[in-house]
């Protein structure tokens, strides 16, 4: 099918060896071709400090490539292009993603020496609204009314979400927050440098609670820099016992288990709690797994977000997207993704809308879909969920 804005299939998965993807199992929808030529790697060094994410709103998918960001509706039109892509020098908080929360599409900049940048963009224009550089590497952001707050190196930081403005912030010195925050029932919650979990007004700053993730005494022990959750009035992180659901009014434990070990962030929806793990993929009630699906060679996209729409549950891992059937984990459709040469290519995230699911192939390859332009050039692959 050829769709306004997207490269057709016809073009992208003949029978030319020079071309750089194919897609087998799962037809896509479409596909897009990505023709800059930046490799996403500073010299010196092989750091890739692209990462190759994906977002989606209730309308539109958004893809990070090469730095840059782009939006594209369920049909493959191509709606805006913007400089703000992703930018990450930081090893602090594993693989991120553009957010969309709260109606603003938000983006970070890590950049080598140090230096983070917030962005928030408008996710119908990708116009920046504001942006936010406090000094320092920073998390990912949380936003909810009206409220956006971050962690830098140093502090914890919460903005005015319509202007960027800093409401007021917390640590500094000693007291440090390096944990990624979420914002719940009017409070934020991140984890600090003591890894004890911390809950403060957010708006004003004032540590309501604090709690440890520790047993037997033991202080301390969640995860700085694992994802925090929210969820109507509950948190979820991680600590070495497993996963852990603290209200976030009083720091109250609602439950803690060992499910799904070496976990990943997690996705709730419909009383049912989605995580990623060192077991693969499980679907949590409780503290409890009520399914877990294995998912062989894990090592290749244990990191990465999962999605969550349509009654399926969709992940990735290198030259493979599959789905899950949110109810029972019965495997719905796997698709597989290889370069010319029959290799695995690496895939971002998934992301998914309107009964689509998109992901980014970063096959880099030396010749686009029509077979002459110098690489490399990357994908975007939507296929029906």
């Amino acid at each position: 099918m050829l769709l306004a804005g997207a490269v057709g299939l016809a073009a992208g998965c003949g029978g030319n060896p020079d071309l750089s993807t194919k897609a087998t199992g799962r037809k896509p929808l479409w596909k897009h071709t990505f023709t800059t030529a930046d490799d996403g790697h500073i010299k010196p060094g092989s750091a890739d400090l692209f990462p190759y994410s994906t977002a989606a709103s209730d309308t539109a998918f958004y893809a990070s490539c090469e730095g840059r960001l782009y939006a594209f509706d369920p049909a493959g039109r191509q709606l805006w292009q913007s400089p703000n892509g992703h930018y990450d020098a930081s090893p602090m908080y594993g693989r991120t993603t553009p957010l969309v929360l709260d109606g603003t599409l938000y983006t970070v900049r890590n950049e080598p020496g140090g230096k983070g940048t917030l962005q928030a963009l408008d996710p119908g224009t990708g116009r920046l609204r504001w942006s936010f550089s406090p000094g320092g590497w920073l998390s990912p952001p949380a936003a909810s009314g009206g409220r956006v707050a971050v962690s830098s190196t140093a502090h914890l930081h919460c903005l005015d979400a319509a202007t960027g403005k800093e409401r007021w912030r917390a640590g500094g010195g000693p007291t440090r927050f390096p944990g990624g925050p979420a914002i719940a029932d009017g409070v934020v919650c991140a984890v600090d440098a003591q890894m004890f979990l911390e809950g403060l007004d957010a708006g004003t700053g004032r540590t309501r609670w604090r709690r440890s993730g520790g047993s037997g005494g033991v202080a301390g022990l969640f995860e700085p820099h694992s994802s925090i959750t929210p969820d109507g009035d509950t948190v979820y992180l991680h600590a070495p016992s497993g996963l852990w659901a603290v209200s976030a009014h009083d720091g109250g434990v609602r439950w803690s288990g060992t499910a799904a070990g070496g976990l990943t962030r997690a996705t709730p929806a419909s009383g049912l709690l989605y995580v990623a793990g060192s077991d693969g993929v499980s679907a949590i009630v409780g503290g409890n797994a009520t399914w877990t699906v294995p998912v062989p060679h894990w090592t290749a996209g244990g990191a990465r977000p999962l999605a969550l729409a349509d009654g399926i549950i969709t992940f990735t891992t290198d030259g493979r997207v599959s789905s899950l059937d949110t109810s029972t984990g019965t495997p719905r459709w796997t698709a597989t993704v290889k370069d010319y040469t029959g290799e695995d290519v690496p895939l971002s995230n998934p992301a998914a809308t309107n009964h689509v699911v998109c992901v980014l192939a970063k096959d880099q390859a030396a010749t686009d879909d029509a077979g002459n332009k110098d690489g490399p050039v990357n994908h975007i692959y939507a296929f029906p969920a």
